[in-house]
């Protein structure tokens, strides 16, 4: 029997999660897009920054260039480890001497009100029981005149704008996808992990507490892969998609969290082994197609960039 050949990018190193984590949150936006957001943001010279809830840095080194020289970059996250990794990347990208990482709380910022020229919070509302409290505490610590932006989540329900070649669901499972989705929304929120619909509701809050100018916009970037996969970019891609339909795959961790969420949000034994069983299904069709190197998908997430100015 032929040994099956090894697959060269070992999805289990913490390093390569890292990497492909920081890519995939990169790549959520276009370049023309980076640009715009930094003019909105009235970014310059000698700005201080902060990254609430930081992570690897992704913010710092997309818009601390944009604030150079002078400038003062400030990531804020409560675990050790990724601001250590995040404090490592800095100096990688250049940005080390004007990076400063401390360990905090969104909810209890240890800094002084009115301390920081733009203050951003990606991907951090969609995982918070209480995001209205960690948008005070940005608008807190955030300049008069300064800018709070929100980078998050706006799901609306089931497979948002996508299509592939290799799962055709009938109106029925889309219908049955949206239920499966709405159940797991309700199910994080009552388990007090978030809500996938926050940014929906971040404009409101936003104008609700008097802040300025208040502006959206959505992600352009389209993911898409096709036969035989030449460009840097759909190699990308596939690569991502491998690793995220082996996350998801039935049994898997993921899919554990998927089904409390969903029995939480009031779903049925029926509709949990009806879920499990087209799940189990859908994820065996990708796995085979992605293999075989025939998989062909488009998809656009549904990502949402909110920010305003304190009066």
């Amino acid at each position: 029997m032929k040994k099956r050949k090894k697959h060269p990018i070992d999805y289990q190193d913490p390093k390569t999660r890292r990497e492909i984590l920081i890519r995939q949150r990169r790549d959520i936006w276009t370049s023309k897009q980076i640009e715009s957001f930094a003019k909105h943001f009235r970014l310059k010279p000698g700005m201080k920054l902060l990254d609430a809830g930081c992570g690897y840095g992704y913010i710092l080194h997309t818009f601390g260039p944009y604030c150079m020289p002078g400038a003062e970059l400030v990531g804020l996250d409560r675990e050790k480890k990724l601001l250590a990794t995040a404090k490592r990347l800095a100096t990688k990208q250049g940005l080390g001497g004007a990076t400063k990482f401390v360990e905090g709380d969104v909810y209890d910022m240890p800094f002084e009100k009115n301390t920081f020229d733009f203050s951003v919070a990606h991907v951090v509302f969609c995982h918070l029981a209480e995001p209205e409290k960690a948008l005070d505490e940005l608008i807190r610590v955030t300049k008069r005149g300064g800018c709070i932006a929100v980078f998050d989540n706006a799901i609306g329900g089931g497979d948002g704008v996508s299509w592939n070649n290799i799962h055709r669901p009938t109106i029925r499972e889309k219908l049955f996808n949206y239920e499966v989705v709405f159940r797991m929304i309700a199910g994080r929120k009552k388990l007090g992990q978030g809500d996938y619909q926050v940014g929906c509701y971040v404009p409101g809050w936003m104008e609700a507490r008097g802040l300025k100018n208040v502006d959206v916009r959505s992600n352009e970037r389209v993911f898409w892969i096709a036969p035989p996969y030449r460009s840097p970019a759909q190699k990308t891609v596939y690569r991502n998609t491998r690793e995220r339909i082996k996350e998801h795959k039935p049994g898997s961790d993921i899919d554990k969290d998927v089904i409390k969420q969903m029995r939480t949000g009031g779903a049925d034994k029926k509709m949990i082994s009806k879920y499990r069983r087209l799940a189990g299904k859908r994820s065996k069709q990708f796995r085979k197609a992605i293999a075989a190197g025939t998989a062909a998908f488009t998809g656009s997430g549904q990502f949402w960039c909110i920010w305003g100015f304190k009066p």
